[in-house]
């Protein structure tokens, strides 16, 4: 048979379909793809895709309105990483930078490219809160910061001498920006085979308990691994 004759049967009007298994009561996982800084309109400008790779892309991807979201779970690196050209301000280009590289396998699916790694930037997480909305919070790649005596928390944007704790929509000044940094002492011990929250080091709980307070937003996911059993839910 020819590939239009095996695939002509799965295929459908998805956003009828959709809209359908929505109003009957089925449960409904949407997943976006890349993040939040890559989107067309919200992004670093021109360093994005051509599509709206924020909560709106659900929205105009699949065809179904706003009411159909009932819950956003911000997906978030313990750190930060960014594929190719663009403003990075807690990029690390130092050795640090390259053992986060190297314990995250930080390379690009597709191209094979290697991501720029730097510390979790707040000004940016919180910025990709407010534009998506969301109402929780999945902490992945816990378990690459294991390795550091030291974990800093970009805060906030150093700009001509100013202080700056809102994520700026010029990308000229974005460019300038220097991160403000606070520290926190690292754990030093391996997270991988963590299964609860309760056996997490305790220093690495801190470190989750300042994020979630930091962006007022609950966590209910941290990953430790890329195995789904080192996946641990809160909200269960």
């Amino acid at each position: 048979r020819s590939l239009r004759e095996r695939i002509k049967p799965f295929v459908a009007d998805t956003a009828l379909f959709m809209n359908q298994a929505i109003k009957s009561g089925r449960r409904v996982l949407y997943e976006g793809a890349q993040g939040t800084m890559l989107d067309v309109d919200f992004g670093t400008y021109p360093f994005v895709t051509s599509s709206n790779t924020s909560v709106g892309g659900v929205l105009t991807g699949l065809g179904v309105g706003p009411r159909a979201i009932d819950e956003i779970i911000g997906v978030v690196k313990a750190y930060t990483t960014r594929v190719g050209k663009g403003p990075f301000p807690t990029e690390l280009k130092d050795e640090i930078g390259q053992e986060m590289r190297r314990r995250g396998v930080e390379y690009g699916a597709t191209t094979g490219r290697p991501r720029r790694c730097g510390w979790l930037d707040m000004v940016a997480l919180k910025y990709a809160a407010r534009i998506n909305g969301f109402t929780r919070l999945a902490i992945t790649k816990l378990d690459v910061l294991d390795a550091f005596d030291k974990i800093k928390v970009c805060v906030a944007y150093e700009y001509n001498g100013a202080r700056l704790t809102d994520f700026p929509c010029s990308l000229s000044v974005l460019s300038e920006c220097r991160p403000v940094y606070e520290e926190l002492p690292g754990w030093k011990s391996p997270t991988g085979e963590v299964k609860s929250l309760k056996d997490m080091p305790l220093n690495a709980r801190r470190y989750l308990d300042y994020i979630s307070e930091r962006v007022e937003i609950p966590i209910s996911i941290i990953s430790v691994g890329p195995e789904r059993n080192q996946t641990i839910r809160l909200d269960t």
